[in-house]
C-alpha cells in the first residue's frame, strides 16, 4: 500500500481517462458542493466536524500576513463556489505562494486541486492533489478524502495506476460516503491497468475488503482471459470471499462456473475489408499478410480487453458495390470500427455508404476531404513529414526553393507545411507553381523552373505523377542545373524507387515512414509474436501495417466507451503509442508516424537519420 508518489512516472497513454472525467466532475466542488444556505434560513443539519489542515510549510506569520492570507482564502473559497475556477486557481495559488505556513494553506492546495480539475488542467490538479494527501498521515481524519481527490486528479492526468494505488491506500474506517465514491472510481480504473501492474499491487488486510474484492475479481478476468483458468479459479474464489456484489460476483461466479459468455459478454466485432476475390494475384498477398497482422493484434489485445474480440472479415472483391454492401454489413453486425480498404476510391465508397461513423483505418490508402468523421489512415500526406524535408533542406545550405504540385487538398497541405517551415528558418520561396490535375506534360513548368533557377524544387506528388514527371525534369534539361529534388512518402513507395529508371530518381531526398533498416523494440515484439503465430519467418513489412491498423481501434477499446462518440475520442487520445511501423500519434483527425530521411540512389531508400525528432 503506497499513500503518496511524490513524482511518479507517467505510464503510457490510457485513453480511460477521459471517460473517468465524467465520474470526476460531479466530484470536483467535493464538500463544496452544497455548501450554501439561503441568506435567513437556519441549517437544519448540526455542524459537522472541522478537520483540521497542517499547514504547507512548518513556521508561524505575523499577525497581519495570517489576516492578508486568510482573506485571500476566503476569495478562492468564494470564487470555487460560485463557479468560477480560473479565480480560484489564481488565489489558492496566491496563499500557496506567498504565505506557505499561513493556517490555511493546506486548505488553499485542496482549492488549487480541485479548481485545477474544473478548468482540466489536470497536471496541475495531480501536482497540487499529491502534495495535499502528503500533509496528513493515514490515521488523520482528513487523509480519507485527501487520498479521493488525488485519485480523482491522477485517474484524471492519464496515470491510472498512481490513481488507483491513492483510492485504495484510503483505509477501512473512511466515511461511507468517501468510499461509496471511491468505489465508483475503482470501478472505472480497474479495468485500464494492464495485467502487470495487477500483479504488482499488494492486496494486504489494511486495505479495505471491498477494494480487495474488485482488484480479485479483476485479477481472476485477466488471469481467464489469458487462458490461466487455474489461477484464474483461486482469484475468483478470494474476491467471492472478499464480499464482492454484483457485477463482480457474476464475473468471479462465471470463471468458477467456466462460462465465458458470463465473464466477457457477448463478443466485440472488428471488421477488415479485405481483397480476397477478383483482383489481382499480388493485391490477393497483400490481403493476406494484412489480415495476419490483424490477427496478431487481436491475440494480443483479447488478454487486456474485457471482452472477447470477433474478426468479421469480408471480401470487396475490388468492386466499389461489395465494399458498400461490406460496410453495411458490419454495421448491421455492430462492429466497433473496421480496417479498410487499401485503395483510395473504394475507401472512398466504404466511407460514404456508412449510416453513421463507424471508425475506419487504411493501411495504405489516402485519405480525401469528404471522406467524413472517423477515418484514419496509416499512408498518405503528411505535414509533419514535409516539415522534416524542409528543415534538413536548409541544413544542407539550400536558400532558395521552388514548390511544384498538383492543386489537390494532399499536396496542398504538404506545400504550406514545407513553406511555413522553410521560411522559418529563414529561407524563400520563390514560387509554388500548380498544375491541373491528371496533367501528363510539364514543359510550361519546368521551363519556368529553369529561369528561377532555386536551390532546390519540392515535389509533393503521387508515385502515379512522379512516374510521369521525373523522366521530363530530366528531358527538359533540369537534371544540369544542379537543382536538389525534394519530396514525400510518394518517392518512397516500391513503384517510383524499383521501377522508375534510376536516372531520374538518384539524389532525391524524401521523407518516409516506411520501416528503416533497423528493428525497433516494437517491430522486434511483433516479428517474434508473428514468427511464434505461423511458424514462419516474416518476409514482408506489410503485416506490420495491419497490426498497426487494428491496434488503432483496440488500443482505443482499452478505455471501454459506452458509445460511438466515446470511442472516437479514445482515438483521438493515442500519442506516441510504440506501433510496428513506427509510433503512432493522432492528431486533428490524422495518424501520424515521427518520419526518417532518405536519399534514392540506385533503386534504394538510403537512410540519412532514423531517429529524427
Amino acid at each position: 500500500m503506497i499513500h503518496r508518489v511524490s513524482s511518479p512516472s507517467r505510464p503510457e497513454f490510457r485513453p480511460g481517462a477521459q471517460c473517468a472525467r465524467a465520474v470526476l466532475f460531479a466530484l470536483v466542488l467535493g464538500p463544496w458542493a452544497f455548501a450554501c444556505t439561503p441568506v435567513g434560513m437556519p441549517s437544519a443539519e448540526p455542524e459537522p466536524v472541522v478537520t483540521t489542515i497542517p499547514s504547507v510549510e512548518e513556521g508561524t506569520l505575523p499577525p497581519s500576513s495570517e489576516e492578508e492570507a486568510r482573506r485571500i482564502l476566503q476569495e478562492a473559497r468564494d470564487y470555487l463556489e460560485s463557479g468560477q475556477p480560473e479565480q480560484a486557481v489564481g488565489r489558492a495559488s496566491v496563499v500557496i505562494d506567498r504565505y506557505p505556513q499561513s493556517s490555511g494553506s493546506g486548505e488553499a492546495l485542496e482549492i488549487l486541486a480541485r479548481a485545477s480539475l474544473a478548468v482540466e488542467d489536470f497536471p496541475a490538479a495531480a501536482n497540487a492533489s499529491e502534495r495535499y494527501l502528503g500533509l496528513f498521515g493515514s490515521t488523520d481524519q482528513g487523509y480519507p478524502e485527501a487520498a479521493l481527490l488525488a485519485g480523482e486528479a491522477l485517474a484524471a492526468d492519464g496515470q491510472p495506476l498512481i490513481g488507483l494505488q491513492a483510492l485504495l491506500s484510503i483505509p477501512q474506517g473512511a466515511p461511507p460516503e468517501v468510499q461509496a465514491q471511491a468505489i465508483g472510481l475503482l470501478r472505472t480504473l480497474v479495468p485500464q491497468i494492464t495485467f502487470s501492474g495487477l500483479q504488482e499491487l499488494n492486496l494486504d488486510s489494511s486495505m479495505a475488503p471491498v477494494f480487495r474484492g474488485l482488484l480479485a475479481t479483476e485479477l481472476a478476468v485477466s488471469l481467464y482471459l489469458r487462458g490461466d483458468k487455474d489461477e484464474a479459479v483461486v482469484w475468483a474464489e478470494r474476491a467471492l470471499e472478499f464480499g464482492v456484489q454484483g457485477e463482480a460476483a457474476g464475473f468471479a461466479r462465471g470463471i468458477l462456473d467456466d462460462n465465458p459468455e458470463e465473464v466477457m459478454g457477448q463478443p466485440l466485432v472488428l471488421g477488415a475489408i479485405l481483397p480476397q476475390s477478383g483482383v489481382s494475384p499480388g493485391l490477393m498477398e497483400y490481403g493476406e499478410w494484412v489480415l495476419e497482422g490483424i490477427q496478431i493484434a487481436v491475440e494480443e489485445f483479447q488478454s487486456e480487453l474485457r471482452r472477447p474480440i470477433r474478426l468479421e472479415v469480408l471480401d470487396h472483391e475490388g468492386l466499389p458495390s461489395a465494399a458498400r454492401e461490406s460496410v453495411l454489413r458490419l454495421e448491421e453486425l455492430g462492429a466497433v470500427g473496421s480496417i479498410a480498404p487499401f485503395r483510395e476510391d473504394l475507401l472512398e465508397e466504404v466511407a460514404s455508404a456508412r449510416s453513421g461513423s463507424l471508425p475506419l483505418v487504411s493501411p495504405f490508402a489516402s485519405i480525401s476531404d469528404g471522406a467524413g468523421t472517423g477515418v484514419f489512415s496509416l499512408s498518405g500526406p503528411s505535414p509533419v513529414s514535409a516539415e522534416f524535408v524542409a528543415d534538413y533542406s536548409w541544413d544542407l545550405g539550400l536558400e532558395r526553393i521552388a514548390i511544384l504540385r498538383p492543386g489537390d487538398g494532399g499536396a496542398t497541405s504538404e506545400a504550406a507545411a514545407f513553406s511555413s517551415a522553410f521560411e522559418a528558418r529563414g529561407g524563400s520561396i520563390v514560387a509554388d507553381i500548380v498544375y491541373r490535375s491528371g496533367a501528363t506534360s510539364f514543359q510550361g513548368e519546368f521551363d519556368r523552373v529553369g529561369s528561377l533557377l532555386p536551390d532546390g524544387l519540392f515535389l509533393p506528388l503521387t508515385p502515379r505523377d512522379i512516374q510521369l514527371l521525373a523522366p521530363q525534369f530530366t528531358y527538359y534539361g533540369l537534371d544540369t542545373l544542379g537543382i536538389q529534388l525534394l519530396g514525400t512518402s510518394g518517392w518512397t513507395e516500391d513503384e517510383v524507387v524499383q521501377d522508375v529508371d534510376s536516372r531520374h530518381t538518384d539524389g532525391v531526398i524524401a521523407s518516409t515512414t516506411r520501416l528503416s533498416q533497423e528493428e525497433t523494440e516494437a517491430y522486434r515484439a511483433f516479428r517474434l509474436r508473428y514468427e511464434d503465430r505461423f511458424q514462419r519467418s516474416l518476409r514482408s513489412q506489410i503485416p506490420a501495417y495491419g497490426y498497426d491498423a487494428a491496434v488503432v481501434l483496440l488500443q482505443a477499446l482499452r478505455s471501454n466507451p459506452r458509445n460511438d462518440r466515446e470511442f472516437l475520442q479514445a482515438v483521438e487520445m493515442i500519442d506516441d503509442f510504440p506501433g510496428a511501423t513506427g509510433h503512432l500519434t493522432v492528431d486533428g483527425g490524422a495518424i501520424h508516424r515521427i518520419p526518417q530521411l532518405v536519399r534514392i540512389q540506385n533503386h534504394e531508400l538510403i537512410y540519412i537519420s532514423t531517429h529524427l525528432h
